[in-house]
């Protein structure tokens, strides 16, 4: 089962109580790649995107099986994904996030879809983002979170058009 992450977090801790980070991949000095640990439970942690528009990052967060775990030791780095987010064979339970200078600002619970390829994925990804932000956007919040999710909405929809 996948940990939430906790908003205002950095994306790659993005849970309470952390015991460990493990650090796959990096860009500029900043995590992109790796895997987390909690109580035991182990979670992968990647930078879908570069920048999108206003420095946003979206994020995906997946509970790791011990099979997972074996497949990833042996995978060559180019392959790590690949059986995980990519053509897996059934859909996968995620969570998404997405930060704004590296913290977290929004997150949701998404099923990612069986057998989709990097193109798929991310298109897939974009709608739903789209679609959980509109949703989002509809609710009772704060004003200084109303505008972050706003904000992120937008960024998303440029993406999306992109």
């Amino acid at each position: 089962m996948s940990m939430l992450p906790v908003l205002g977090n950095l994306a790659w801790a993005p849970v309470s109580a952390i015991e460990n980070v493990e650090v796959l991949d990096r860009f500029n000095g900043v995590p992109t790649f790796g895997i987390f640990s909690v109580s035991g439970e182990r979670q992968l942690f990647w930078r879908v995107t570069g920048y999108v528009p206003r420095e946003y990052s979206i994020w995906l967060y997946m509970p790791l099986t011990p099979a997972d775990e074996s497949r990833l030791a042996d995978a060559e780095p180019s392959d790590l994904l690949d059986g995980l987010a990519f053509r897996s064979g059934a859909a996968r339970y995620s969570t998404v996030g997405i930060a704004r200078d590296y913290r977290l600002v929004f997150e949701r619970e998404w099923q990612i879809p069986p057998r989709a390829d990097a193109r798929d994925l991310f298109g897939d990804l974009l709608r739903f983002l789209r679609d959980a932000l509109t949703i989002a956007l509809r609710e009772d919040m704060p004003p200084a979170r109303r505008e972050l999710v706003y904000t992120a909405s937008e960024a998303i929809r440029e993406l999306a058009d992109a």
